[in-house]
């Protein structure tokens, strides 16, 4: 009969043994149950698109409100407030959260940054504790030579009254130190050795683990930057550069790889942080799509849109917008001893400041109860007041008055007020007596060459507009054929533009209509959108032999922005730059009055 354990006679001279290796196996049962260490959470702060706007824009994020079904307007942006937010979401996972950017940090920025060449948004970001970020396409405004200043440290190279010394830089005691944070730049290669610009992958230990990060910008930046400032570079495919690093960090045993990339998307959400991500389009779905499974995050930028999105792989999909108004703050739970991410998440979160907004009536709107605006950071906001104090008698020189707000927001059709106001600035600068020998007939601008709306009814100044058009381009007038006119309105559709196409906005005088229904052009050349007919200069037909004296920007004058048939205009001419023409063109007008849209009509 089998008696319990507990209950059975011990073998005479051998109890005490017995008992002991009982007990010994017990605990060595226990051993090799006991659960193992816990989970690592790593935490990531995302950023993209900042633009140096060390100040609040004034601009706002849309925020979900169960009491307001349309969401709920807060101010949000500035660098001093961005900074105090990074510190608290550092304190939720202290010492295990990196700050990571997915690029275009600097370049199209406010006068606080770009007369300083950008090195006061370099020492803000240091100061905020950026650890790791992608280039974008705007890194490379000033060309390689430049980018690599800014990672390394010095001073500007003197030329033409710029880089003085405490003046416009190296404002710091004489001293620029450079980039604390690693700039990645993986598909960008030097064509002549093959080597890439700057380290293509970076390693960081959190936790105890070690997290892979892969960097790049999009293969596209050749066509949206300066030719000459990406000469002798090389841009490579994104998702073929991305999959062939991610072996070298497996096998370095990674425990997660992100990926940090200039290339994005957008949705049809109306606050931020809805995951249902309604919409969701872009470049970056199908580079998230064709990654690697070991790719866990993939923080991205470019397309100015905000979003946190899960793909049916599970990866996740974040970006901030731009300007320093929103940061994804996101958590990978890792398994230490698979190192495998076994739960991620990611939110995005407003940078709520202290400006006060107003509603259509000019009340005060109030933030909801859940929502608190964030104190200044006192450390990033006396580098961002020099700046400021430094600028102020440029940025503060009253040029004209405005009845009406200019914005960027497109038409269905794709033109904008703000892009038709430049337009006709570019032609009144080469129409005038300075031009009467082969005076401009027609002009036209890219939505990418202005960077902010203008708020209405009151005074404008300088500041003020080099925040739409911080370029420094010059004019370039040229002759077109009425055919290469076409062609140029093709271009605005066909490949390799971007699904939604990039309409120009033209001077006043020029109108025409286009047909969403018909192809856009799969190839060059093969676009068939414009409305036969439907050009017009001044009310009349535009004949296909005649030539035309047409005014651009010289990024565009270049096959900017893939507008390749300007490159073959005849008889150039540059002139001055169009911040000059857009800021004489409102002193002009005395107070400039917002022009109606219409002069490009969609039709389907």
């Amino acid at each position: 009969m089998f008696k319990p354990a507990a209950f059975a006679p011990p073998i005479r001279g051998h109890g005490r043994t017995l008992r002991t290796l009982a007990l010994l196996l017990a605990l060595g049962a226990c051993t090799s149950i006991a659960p193992g260490p816990a989970t690592v959470t790593v935490s990531l702060i995302g950023m993209n698109d900042f633009h140096g706007n060390l100040l609040p824009t004034g601009g706002s994020v849309t925020i979900a409100d169960p009491n307001h079904p349309a969401g709920v307007k807060v101010p949000a942006g500035g660098a001093a407030y961005l900074a105090t937010l990074v510190t608290q979401l550092k304190a939720r996972n202290p010492g295990n959260t990196l700050v990571v950017g997915a690029g275009d940090l600097i370049g199209a920025s406010p006068l606080e940054s770009s007369l300083f060449h950008e090195e006061v948004t370099i020492e803000v970001l240091n100061q905020i504790g950026l650890d790791i970020s992608a280039v974008g396409n705007h890194e490379f405004d000033q060309g390689r030579d430049e980018l690599l200043r800014l990672q390394n440290g010095g001073c500007f190279p003197a030329a033409a009254g710029k880089g003085v010394v405490g003046v416009d830089t190296c404002m710091s005691e004489g001293r620029f130190g450079g980039a604390k944070f690693q700039y990645l730049a993986a598909n960008v290669f030097d064509a002549r050795t093959g080597a890439t610009l700057l380290p293509a992958t970076a390693i960081r230990r959190v936790g105890g683990l070690d997290i892979g990060f892969i960097g790049l910008t999009t293969r596209a930046t050749p066509s949206v930057t300066t030719p000459a400032a990406v000469q002798g570079l090389r841009f490579d495919d994104e998702v073929q550069t991305i999959n062939g690093l991610v072996p070298s960090l497996k096998q370095a045993g990674v425990a997660a790889i992100v990926v940090l990339i200039h290339e994005g998307g957008s949705t049809k959400a109306t606050a931020i942080n809805d995951k249902t991500c309604p919409g969701l389009s872009g470049e970056i779905v199908g580079i998230a799509d064709r990654l690697d499974p070991a790719v866990e995050v993939i923080i991205s930028g470019h397309s100015h849109s905000e979003y946190v999105c899960t793909r049916p792989d599970g990866k996740i999909v974040t970006q901030t917008g731009s300007y320093g108004r929103v940061l994804s703050h996101i958590n990978l739970v890792i398994d230490p001893r698979t190192k495998r991410v076994v739960r991620k998440e990611a939110n995005n979160v407003p940078v709520v400041n202290e400006v006060i907004l107003k509603d259509a009536r000019g009340q005060p709107l109030a933030l909801p109860a859940n929502i608190a605006a964030l104190k200044k950071d006192a450390a990033v906001e006396a580098l961002v007041q020099r700046a400021v104090a430094l600028t102020a008698p440029l940025t503060g020189a009253r040029v004209g008055m405005l009845s009406g707000r200019l914005d960027r927001a497109a038409s269905d059709a794709g033109e904008s007020t703000i892009g038709n106001v430049a337009a006709d600035a570019y032609l009144a600068a080469t129409s005038g007596p300075a031009w009467s020998a082969k005076p401009a007939q027609i002009a036209f601008t890219n939505q990418g060459g202005l960077r902010n709306d203008l708020a209405g009814n009151g005074p404008v100044t300088f500041g003020q507009l080099y925040s739409v058009m911080p370029f420094n381009n010059s004019l370039v007038s040229m002759d077109l054929t009425g055919a290469q006119l076409l062609r140029l309105l093709e271009q605005q559709w066909e490949q390799p533009q971007p699904s939604h196409g990039n309409v120009l906005s033209g001077s006043a005088n020029f109108t025409y209509a286009w047909d969403a229904a018909k192809p856009a052009g799969a190839t060059p050349g093969t676009g068939q959108r414009v409305v036969p007919g439907s050009m017009r200069l001044n009310g009349a037909p535009v004949e296909m032999a005649q030539v035309y004296r047409i005014t651009v920007n010289s990024f565009m004058a270049d096959g900017g922005d893939n507008f390749a048939i300007l490159r073959s205009g005849a008889n150039r001419q540059s002139s001055g730059v169009d911040l000059d023409a857009l800021s004489g063109y409102f002193k002009a007008a005395g107070t400039l009055t917002p022009p109606p849209l219409g002069r490009v009509r969609r039709i389907n």
